[in-house]
């Protein structure tokens, strides 16, 4: 009897528990609906640009759980922004994701840059170097990296991918820089850049504008950018331009191709913003110029300085202070930010000044406009405090 009632008993209360199964999905599916209620923003320019709340966690869509995860158990979350830039070589948007880890052993078919809003991570090398990243850290994964992937905090950054043809004798080595570090120091009137990666059809960097009107003539890039500072208005030019937008700290910005306008800096605070350009330029590697470029090792650079000058008639050359610059061919080049720009902006001269050191090798230089963070590229000190 106790056997005929243990089988009797949950086949006369199936019914009642169908019921209530069916009204807990209903009030899944409605709460579901309220959480899913897109924020959507108008676009009348020309241009795209959209608030951080676009891309607020709650305005994502829940792709999953990843597969081939050997810790934790890491979900998806994404929302595209612009699909289909630059003849549809290019695309950006929004990506989340839980705590774990995973391998990632086939080398990428596009170059990837973005911005972390807020977590920790790190993407590992084939040989165990590491490269971590937190809020405020721009990263760029160039084409053909593989290696590894671990969320160590729930991860929220903003991206754009881009498809491009190899770039030969280029390092394949992530890129991992503090928007500190990258953007500018505000000027005092004009506009200012740096650059951080560049193969030609990629360029990473950063910009910083002082309060003014800037006309942008029609570009032939595709610019992607995050604004970390500031307030200005972004106006359409010719023949319509009559649309306009204001951006403002937090807000992600795309200019496309062919676009031209007007941005207004207002207010008593510089616009400042990091950015990835997308071009149809020939993917190349610019040698000594840019960061992904095959490049001499710090000896060679070292061997290839001319003398210093002989010492005057009395014996003693006047004290000059020297630029001292740490390079790691594998993941910075000091001449980045000679004579090429992100966003259209010219780096400034600056004034001499020492650099940091840890490391026995170093390069002395000249007055070229270059300081050095040692703490921030080199990687065998990765794990800097912020």
């Amino acid at each position: 009897l106790m056997s005929a009632r243990a089988v009797s008993l949950p086949t006369q209360l199936a019914p009642a528990r169908a019921v209530a199964r069916g009204k807990r999905a209903t009030r899944a599916r409605a709460s579901t609906a309220v959480r899913a209620e897109k924020m959507e923003v108008e676009q009348k320019c020309k241009f795209t640009a959209v608030p951080f709340g676009y891309f607020a966690r709650e305005q994502l869509d829940h792709k999953g759980p990843r597969t081939n995860v050997d810790r934790g158990d890491p979900h998806d979350f994404s929302r595209p922004m612009v699909k289909g830039m630059q003849g549809g070589r290019a695309s950006c948007g929004s990506w989340a994701c839980s705590e774990g880890g995973w391998d990632s052993p086939n080398p990428r078919g596009t170059t990837e840059w973005f911005y972390v809003f807020s977590g920790a991570g790190a993407v590992t090398d084939p040989d165990g170097t590491p490269h971590p990243f937190g809020p405020g850290d721009v990263v760029v994964l160039p084409k053909g990296w593989l290696g590894r992937w671990d969320v160590h905090e729930f991860i929220h950054k903003v991206w754009l991918v881009c498809e491009h043809e190899d770039v030969g004798g280029a390092s394949r080595r992530p890129v991992v820089m503090h928007a500190s570090r990258l953007v500018p120091d505000a000027p005092s009137s004009g506009r200012i850049g740096n650059v951080c990666y560049d193969v030609g059809c990629v360029k990473v960097g950063g910009w910083s504008a002082a309060p003014g009107t800037y006309v942008i003539p029609e570009r032939s890039s595709t610019e992607v950018f995050h604004v970390v500072d500031g307030e200005f208005f972004v106006t359409d030019g010719p023949p319509d331009g009559a649309s306009a937008r204001r951006c403002v700290r937090g807000d992600t910005v795309v200019l496309p191709e062919g676009w031209n306008g007007r941005v207004d800096v207002v207010g008593k605070s510089a616009a400042r913003a990091v950015c990835c350009e997308v071009s149809r330029d020939e993917a190349r590697a610019h040698g000594g110029v840019a960061p992904g470029a095959a490049r001499p090792t710090a000896e060679a650079l070292a061997a290839s300085r001319p003398p210093p000058p002989p010492p005057p008639a009395g014996g003693f050359a006047p004290s000059v202070r020297a630029k001292t610059v740490m390079y790691d061919p594998d993941q910075y080049d000091p001449d980045a930010n000679s004579g090429r720009t992100a966003g259209g902006f010219v780096p400034p001269a600056r004034s001499s000044g020492g650099g940091g050191g840890g490391r026995p090798t170093r390069v002395t230089r000249g007055d070229d406009g270059v300081i050095y963070d040692p703490d921030q590229y080199d990687p065998e000190n990765a794990g800097r405090s912020r």
